[in-house]
This record gives structure tokens, C-alpha cells and sequence, in this order.
């Protein structure tokens, strides 16, 4: 696998370090702009150029997995003699490194501005309020799971409809309408996992003193407080079926069901 990983990057590291490379330009210019803008312009603008970021990769990660299957660069990659799982496996692994490196950037930007308007260091008010290391690994690793679980959706979406549905013209937005639908399913019969067995593990934290206790990150399935970090047992393992067997899903139709 590490040479699909190594063409994947070959194949897509020009088009992302341009986009990086803008952003940070755009967030320099900003810099520029103190004194000048008001500070709610300077910290709107550098969020919607964050956020713009994020959505740009999103279709550039789905655009690379999407031309695999549809273009003649597929032709390269399904004739080499590796498996499916494998392929899959790369584009999930770069598809996250993007994101990763996307959300490093964001992060230096809003830590720049932040220190630029303020004269404090962001890294410097987060610690004083919270167990910094522990914050950051705990957001990472839900990052990572949460970026897995958008793109086996994705990934299995545009699979389905390239093996169900032959033809490219409209492929684009029937695979769209199975993504809404399959998130959709997902999401309901978890909720419904979740009401019939509402069992919860809790694990202490201890992470933060002065943030309250409504929840940093809180999305039925897994909630974390400063003191606490509580996953539903019952939603957790539905939903870790759901995208093992999504990953093997789509492994297998790329192995088994392509015709390029």
C-alpha cells in the first residue's frame, strides 16, 4: 500500500500545496490589514477563508476518488495488483493527511491573528484554562474518526453509484443523493440504537476548570465534558459495524465490480 500512497500523493500534492500555499498567503494579507479593519471583520474573514478551505478539500479528496473510478487514470491504478482494500486504504489514509494538514493551518492562522489583535499568546490562554496536551490529542483522534467515517461515506456512495448506475452525466448527483440518504439511515438507526440501549461508559477526564460542563464535543454517540468522556455503548458498536462493513463493502465492489 505504500506505493499507492506514494502515487496518490505524487498525483495530488501540486494541486493541494497551491491551495495551502493561497490560504496562507490570504491569511498574511490579513495580517496586514490590523489597525486598518475592525477585529470582528479580520476574525470573519479569516473563518469563512477556513472554512472555504475545508470545503475545497472535501471536493478535491472526493474529485481524486471519483476520477479513479471514472477517468482513464483508473485504468492505472485497478490494473495494478492490489487489491481493492488497499486502494481504498491509500485514499482514506491521504484523504485524512489533507484534512490534517488543512486543519494545522487553521489553526496557526487563528493562533496568529489571535496573538496579532490581542498581544496574547492563544496557546498561552488555552493552557491556563485547559490540560492543553490532553485537549489536543483528544481532538485529534476524534478528528481522525470523524474524517474516516465522512469519507468511507463518501467513498462508498460514489462506488455504489459507479457500480449500480454506469453512466456519468448524472452520476455525479445520484451519488450525492445516496450520500444524503445513507447519512440519513445511519444517523436514525443510531438514534434509535441509542433510545433502546441508553447504557453509557463513562471515563474521567479532568481536563479543563473553567469551561463548564455542557460539552465540548457532543454528538449522541460520544460526548466530552471537562470531566468526562462518555461514549453509548450500544451506538458506538452499531456504528462501528456500520463502517467496518462499509469499508469492506466498497473494498470489495472496487476489487470485484469495476469494469474501467
Amino acid at each position: 500500500m505504500g506505493k499507492l500512497i506514494k502515487y496518490e500523493l505524487k498525483g495530488n500534492y501540486k494541486t493541494f500545496c497551491a491551495l495551502f500555499a493561497i490560504i496562507i498567503l490570504l491569511q498574511g494579507l490579513f495580517l496586514t490589514r490590523i489597525g486598518h479593519w475592525k477585529s470582528g471583520s479580520i476574525i470573519g474573514i479569516t473563518v469563512l477563508v477556513n472554512t472555504i478551505l475545508f470545503i475545497t478539500v472535501l471536493i478535491f479528496v472526493e474529485k481524486s476518488f471519483a476520477n479513479e473510478i471514472y477517468e482513464d487514470r483508473g485504468y492505472l491504478t485497478f490494473t495494478l495488483p492490489v487489491s481493492g482494500y488497499k486502494v481504498l486504504g491509500s485514499k482514506i489514509i491521504i484523504g485524512v493527511l489533507w484534512f490534517l494538514i488543512s486543519g494545522f493551518i487553521s489553526f496557526i492562522s487563528f493562533k496568529t491573528i489571535i496573538n496579532a489583535l490581542s498581544g496574547e499568546d492563544l496557546i498561552k490562554i488555552l493552557s491556563s484554562r485547559i490540560d492543553i496536551k490532553q485537549f489536543v490529542l483528544i481532538g485529534i483522534i476524534y478528528a481522525i474518526i470523524v474524517l474516516i467515517m465522512l469519507l468511507l461515506t463518501i467513498y462508498f456512495s460514489i462506488t455504489l453509484t459507479r457500480v449500480a448506475y454506469k453512466g456519468k452525466k448524472i452520476s455525479g448527483f445520484i451519488g450525492f443523493i445516496v450520500f444524503i440518504v445513507l447519512n440519513f439511515v445511519i444517523s436514525y438507526i443510531s438514534y434509535k440504537v441509542g433510545d433502546v440501549f441508553p447504557h453509557e461508559m463513562k471515563i474521567s477526564l479532568d481536563m479543563v476548570n473553567s469551561l463548564g460542563s455542557t460539552g465540548i464535543i457532543n454528538d449522541g454517540t460520544v460526548t466530552i465534558t471537562p470531566e468526562y468522556f462518555t461514549i453509548n455503548i450500544a451506538r458506538s458498536i452499531y456504528m462501528l459495524v456500520v463502517y467496518i462493513g462499509m469499508f469492506f463493502g466498497t473494498g470489495y465492489l472496487l476489487e470485484n465490480k469495476m469494469n474501467i
